[in-house]
């Protein structure tokens, strides 16, 4: 589950990154969709944490 925990944070990381690229590719840099991508890598960041620290990587 330790294991699971960072790769969840990676692909949350990837999907932020994603929308922030797709809002700037469209032209559509709403409050509420920089906002969710910020979201989506601050959780992405944290999970990933979580999981290297849990492991015995750490």
């Amino acid at each position: 589950m330790k294991k699971q925990a960072s790769l969840i944070g990676i692909l949350l990381i990837v999907a932020g990154t994603f929308i922030l690229l797709a809002s700037y590719l469209l032209h559509q840099t709403t409050n509420l969709l920089l906002s969710i991508g910020l979201l989506l890598i601050i959780i992405g960041i944290v999970c990933y944490i979580q999981g290297i620290k849990h492991s015995n990587r750490y």
